[in-house]
């Protein structure tokens, strides 16, 4: 790994990074990906040793790790949907009835 790269996340889950990257991409932040071919290693090497990671540019780093915290926060009070109504959970970018974008959590961005 360069110096000029840290790692913002990994998982033994390659579908996972992948999903992650796609959303850093989303936000303008470039990312690369080390490692996805080794997780069906996983059981005949250690588990760390198969996990797939996911680097970005130091400097990018702040921006990438808060829009990953933000993601994964799964708390707060049900957003309901502009097009059709229906209550969605807070992790939820989709409405899960009509498939219309959800408005995003009020409060700052995380970029």
């Amino acid at each position: 790994m360069p110096k000029d790269e840290v790692v913002v996340f990994s998982s033994i889950n390659t579908a996972e990074c992948y999903l992650v990257r796609s959303l850093l991409t989303r936000e303008g932040i470039a990312s690369r990906l080390v490692g996805e071919f080794r997780a069906p290693l996983g059981g005949e090497v250690p588990l760390d040793d198969a996990r797939t990671e996911l680097l970005v540019a130091v400097p990018d780093q702040a921006a990438a790790e808060a829009l990953i915290d933000q993601a994964r926060r799964t708390d707060g009070p049900d957003r309901p949907c502009a097009a059709c109504g229906e209550p969605n959970p807070p992790a939820f970018e989709l409405c899960w009835s009509c498939g219309a974008d959800v408005p995003p959590p009020p409060g700052p961005r995380a970029v």
